[in-house]
């Protein structure tokens, strides 16, 4: 799950510079669990959160062909361990369903797609969204369905999914020989309609796996092409014209000044307002950095000048930082897992780590503010694997490869 690939050395402290300090240690609040537990269900293998509700994804391509979501509401008294207010399920069992998960509101979308090159099904994939009842959420299969207009066998559509108030963004990175597409879609309080068809201008026109990630804020769409360019990657930024959603190109192309081939930069993407983060878990020979954009004051352009790079305080080598990203509301606190990380002797128990924007804006810097592990962690938990945060709260799913899943909440 977590493994990616291998290069030349380079010293991450060099160019991420800062000195390094020893962050907090963040406070477990709560474990969450499904009621219903199997061994190697890769449960958190996808995570989100909105206010006070957070989504869990539920699937294992290995042992079954379609999954479940698991919605987890805060009591008020405040987060502890549970189990789950609702679990969300796909009405025509979706293959893949709970691949991924994205919130906004009152609105869940799940992703519903197979992700594996050499086992490919016949359907193109769907997405899956969910209207949160007058009551509550509850146990309910979904009010819509999303699918592609021009969707094919094997396109993967639905391996991820972003949504910010009407818009709904969804990846398809299998499409056209691996090239991959982005689809838009405008949602009413009834229906969705398909809006838009993203792509890259300069597409290798093969393995750029444009859409393995997707993010929305606004009327922005950012999408991460990690195969890009021998596996350097990229992250493409689509700003709403105008007249409305069309089918388009970028408005702009987002890369690493220290890019080198295998960084798989845009392997996780992330955006709120005008502020952009890209994971790249194999940067400086697979150690790993977070690269944070902000939106020039003319608008975004294609760039590859960073606003700040984000390293590990104790970054070690296959560590996967970067994997996963995740930036609150405000733009203020970033969180970036590590699901490789190995803690004490356990081997890929995983990490993850917080950092709060400076008074005068991102600089580059491996002071983490905070830095979670799970209190029952063990060796191949992989948490990190996702990551969500909503306000101060984080959350890290942990799959786990040899138990039951996990999602875990962290704050202070």
């Amino acid at each position: 799950m977590r493994k990616l690939l291998v290069i030349s050395i380079l010293v991450l402290s060099a160019t991420l510079a800062f000195a390094k300090t020893v962050p907090a240690n963040w406070e477990q609040l709560a474990e969450l669990t499904p009621s219903n537990r199997a061994k190697n269900d890769w449960f958190g293998i996808s995570i989100a959160a909105s206010g006070d509700t957070v989504v869990v994804g539920d699937f294992d391509a290995n042992i079954e062909n379609f999954g479940t979501v698991d919605v987890f509401v805060k009591p008020a008294s405040g987060w502890s361990n549970m189990t789950q207010t609702a679990t969300l399920s796909s009405s025509d069992n979706g293959t893949g369903f709970g691949v991924s998960v994205a919130i906004s509101g009152d609105v869940i979308v799940v992703g519903a797609a197979n992700t594996s090159n050499f086992n490919k099904q016949s359907t193109p994939g769907a997405a899956y969204v969910f209207v949160k009842p007058a009551g509550g959420w509850k146990n309910m299969t979904e009010t819509l369905k999303l699918t592609a207009s021009d969707g094919m066998g094997g396109d993967a559509f639905g391996n991820s999914v972003s949504i910010s108030g009407n818009t709904i963004a969804v990846g398809a990175f299998f499409v056209n020989n691996f090239s991959g597409r982005v689809y838009v879609f405008t949602c009413t309080s009834n229906a969705c309609t398909q809006a838009a068809e993203l792509t890259a201008s300069d597409s290798d026109g093969i393995l750029d796996y444009l859409g393995c990630s997707v993010a929305v804020s606004g009327n922005t769409v950012v999408a991460g092409s990690y195969g890009h360019n021998n596996f350097e990657g990229a992250s493409y930024v689509y700003v709403k014209p105008a007249s409305g959603w069309a089918d388009m190109t970028e408005t702009a192309e987002l890369t690493d000044s220290n890019s080198s081939g295998s960084d798989n930069f845009g392997f996780a993407v992330a955006i709120s307002g005008g502020t952009v983060v890209a994971g790249a878990p194999g940067a400086f020979n697979y150690y790993g950095a977070a690269y944070v954009f902000v939106e020039p004051p003319g608008g975004w352009v294609t760039t590859s000048s960073f606003t700040a790079g984000l390293g590990a305080p104790d970054a070690a080598q296959y560590d996967s930082f970067g994997q996963s990203v995740a930036i609150n509301q405000n733009a203020k606190a970033i969180v970036v897992g590590a699901a490789g990380a190995n803690v004490g002797v356990n081997l890929e128990q995983g990490a993850v780590y917080a950092y709060a924007q400076p008074k005068l804006g991102w600089t580059t810097t491996r002071n983490a503010y905070a830095e979670a592990t799970a209190s029952d962690g063990a060796s191949g938990d992989l948490m990190g694997t996702s990551v969500a945060v909503s306000g101060t709260t984080a959350i890290a799913g942990a799959p786990k490869s040899s138990s039951p899943g996990a999602a875990y909440v962290f704050g202070q």
